[in-house]
């Protein structure tokens, strides 16, 4: 970058020279290039120097939102493991980090400190990196753990059934067996 503004300051310079040759005027060398020097560096510094803060401001603007979404985004999948039944106590925990580095960054970005800003977001960005994932493998275990409880209940309930059933129906046999063998003693009883 500086190779490059001191080729156009030459270059400035050697112009500067031919156009005080054309037109004549008597004016010393070194005073006029220095002036012409000094023109030629604040304007490129002028030129220069904005481009990477508005370069960073931008960037730094695309990072928040995209967080935002991101955020946006692994709460609804929270929000939807949880209706699942499953516990998010630790995605909560992550949401709120992620949430924290994002508002440091708009703090930040309000302050004109985009590079602070832009680092911020892009840290909450990553700290969300797999939680889509986790939520919804959160949400998938609670779900099959849901369906294996219902279907031991109701296995359970059903074999219960029967179980009461069949005891029942046992139950019933014997004390008509038993019936039958003390009403057969009875009417085999001399009667006086």
């Amino acid at each position: 970058m500086l190779k490059q503004i001191s080729r156009l300051i030459t270059v400035c310079s050697s112009l500067a020279t031919d156009s005080r040759l054309v037109c004549g005027k008597n004016l010393q060398t070194s005073h006029f290039k220095t002036a012409v020097t000094l023109v030629v560096t604040l304007l490129l510094l002028a030129a220069i120097v904005p481009s990477p803060v508005w370069a960073s401001q931008a960037d730094a603007a695309t990072a928040i939102s995209s967080a935002k979404s991101t955020i946006l985004n692994g709460y609804n999948a929270a929000k939807q493991a949880e209706a699942a039944g499953a516990n998010i106590t630790v995605l909560v925990g992550t949401l709120n980090e992620a949430g924290s580095l994002l508002s440091q960054a708009e703090l930040a970005y309000a302050a004109n400190d985009f590079d602070t800003a832009l680092n911020l977001a892009v840290q909450s960005q990553n700290s969300l990196n797999s939680f889509i994932a986790e939520a919804n493998t959160s949400q998938e275990t609670a779900m099959q753990q849901q369906n294996q409880d219902f279907l031991i209940n109701v296995v359970f309930s059903t074999i219960g059934t029967f179980a009461v059933i069949i005891a029942g129906f046992a139950a019933w046999l014997f004390l008509k067996k038993k019936y039958e063998t003390t009403e057969a003693h009875v009417s085999e009883s001399p009667k006086v």
